[in-house]
């Protein structure tokens, strides 16, 4: 008899637009948005990699926040949370 995994749940905070989205994406893919968040977290566990493709992960972060502004608040209500806890 094996020994159930111990597990924990992982919170992370997005725009709803981009939570719908993505779990019509991991949907069409017979996935639940969390089938594929665990997914990439296992990967990056045995990889001991970030799995995409991300040349400079600073730049992609720069390039995000020029091209989506609209978050930009939001970003910044969060960090401000996170930082005061």
């Amino acid at each position: 008899m094996t020994t159930p995994q111990r597990t924990i749940q992982v919170a992370a905070r997005v725009p709803v637009e981009i939570k719908e989205q993505a779990s019509l994406v991991a949907g069409e893919y017979g996935l639940s948005l969390g089938d594929a968040v665990r997914m990439f977290v296992t990967r990056i566990a045995k990889e001991q990699r970030i799995p995409l493709d991300i040349n400079s992960p600073l730049a992609s972060i720069k390039d995000f926040d020029q091209m989506h502004p609209e978050y930009q608040a939001y970003i910044n209500a969060i960090s401000d949370e996170y930082l005061h806890e």
